[in-house]
């Protein structure tokens, strides 16, 4: 059977939340992307609003793009329900008007619409969700069959000649091992993969990729061999680690270790979860929970030490409080934070915690570096900045000194 898709665009939702984060919307990102995700063709289209004047050209755009708009007459305070409801009854009725639809595509990030998701589930149906980073409901994300932000629909601006000299040196630290060398095809699969595509032929579209490595004698040397490119490591460049490396390494001394990026993520949601249920679990029995969720290697000791530095680096974060125990291991662990967007809100808090630490060290601070400590690539730098200058207007209440235990 054909995978026919039906999106259901909720453009008050998405269009004032972009505009609070100073993001133009431009709905053909989303067609596109929902084309690419699911292979299949996009056969109803359909958007509503409580206000169809709020913006005549964003109003030309969705019709442009083959959308229906649905809007409603706010009589009362409820106009935003009414358009909620309307939205709803529109999608169950696709279920019993005779076109098969496999996919239903919810552009929202609206708790209220958790019941329609069940129920499109619960017949069968691949449920997609896009919505905006801030905006969007964690049980909503959490139910749907995949959860797209709008944010990572955008195109990536290019990267600066500071960020792409980081990103080289960062590709090349990667690939190499004391005096080696690598083609030059691989260094810049490498760099496009580590910017998460963001590098890419607009970094040297008037030269070659030689060329362009040839801007960075201090970082690197380019050798021909025939008719293959190689890049080895200039000398220079081989006595001192790169500055995330060295923040990497004086956190961890300080026993706050950064958890890699992705088991970061994955772990806090567990940890929160579990939490959530059992609040006041000692602190070695929500190790031992989330470790049960998440074995290592060495019979489970290097996840072990990633669960008890990601508690650590929560508790600094104001994410977690321990209450006192006869030792850490045996401290109440409570939940310290609450509200509809407590993952989002700890996943800052966690990488606010990590950035003032970083701070704090005797070596430079340096954005760039820092992105790539925490989370490995430079396309997370917005973000990181949007975290540090949070950093820098309140800092973390007084969450970040030692907790009692």
């Amino acid at each position: 059977m054909a995978n026919d898709v039906a999106i259901f665009l909720d453009l008050d939702n998405l269009v004032i939340g972009a505009r609070d984060a100073n993001l133009n919307f431009d709905v053909n990102l989303i067609i596109d992307d929902i084309k690419q995700r699911t292979g299949g063709r996009v056969v109803l289209r359909r958007a509503y609003s409580g206000n169809l004047r709020q913006d005549q050209k964003l109003m030309k755009d969705i019709a442009a793009a083959g959308f229906t708009m649905q809007s409603a007459v706010a009589l009362n305070n409820f106009g935003k329900n009414l358009i909620d409801m309307y939205m709803v009854v529109d999608t169950m009725d696709t279920l019993v008007d005779g076109q098969e639809y496999s996919t239903y595509v919810l552009v929202t990030g609206d708790r209220d619409f958790l019941p329609l998701i069940h129920a499109l589930r619960r017949r069968g149906k691949h449920v997609i969700g896009i919505g905006l980073r801030h905006t969007t409901s964690e049980n909503l994300m959490s139910l749907c069959d995949e959860y797209v932000y709008y944010e990572d629909l955008l195109p990536a601006p290019p990267l600066s000649d500071n960020e792409a000299e980081v990103l080289l040196a960062k590709a090349v630290d990667g690939l190499l091992v004391g005096d080696e060398r690598v083609r030059a095809s691989v260094v810049k699969e490498r760099m496009i993969e580590l910017s998460g595509g963001q590098f890419g032929r607009f970094q040297y579209t008037d030269t070659s990729f030689s060329k362009f490595l040839s801007r960075y004698p201090g970082r690197i040397v380019v050798e021909k061999d025939g008719t293959t490119t190689y890049v080895r490591r200039a000398a220079q460049a081989v006595a001192r680690p790169e500055l995330f490396r060295r923040y990497r390494t004086a956190l961890k001394k300080q026993k706050l270790r950064i958890v890699p990026p992705r088991t970061r993520l994955v772990i806090l949601k567990d940890m929160i979860a579990i939490l959530q249920k059992d609040d006041g679990l000692e602190w070695r029995d929500l190790v031992d929970r989330l470790s049960a969720l998440h074995p290592g290697d060495e019979e489970g000791e290097a996840s072990r030490n990633m669960i008890n530095a990601l508690i650590v680096a929560a508790r600094r974060g104001g994410v977690v409080r321990t209450l006192k125990g006869r030792t850490l291991a045996t401290a109440p662990v409570l939940l310290a934070l609450a509200g509809d967007r407590l993952y989002q809100e700890s996943v800052i808090r966690c990488d606010m915690a990590y950035l003032e630490a970083i701070r704090a060290l005797p070596e430079p601070f340096d954005l760039d570096e820092a992105t790539l400590a925490l989370y490995d690539q430079l396309s997370y730098r917005a973000y990181i900045k949007f975290v540090l200058a949070r950093l820098e207007a309140g800092g973390l209440n007084g969450t970040t000194g030692a907790p009692h235990t």
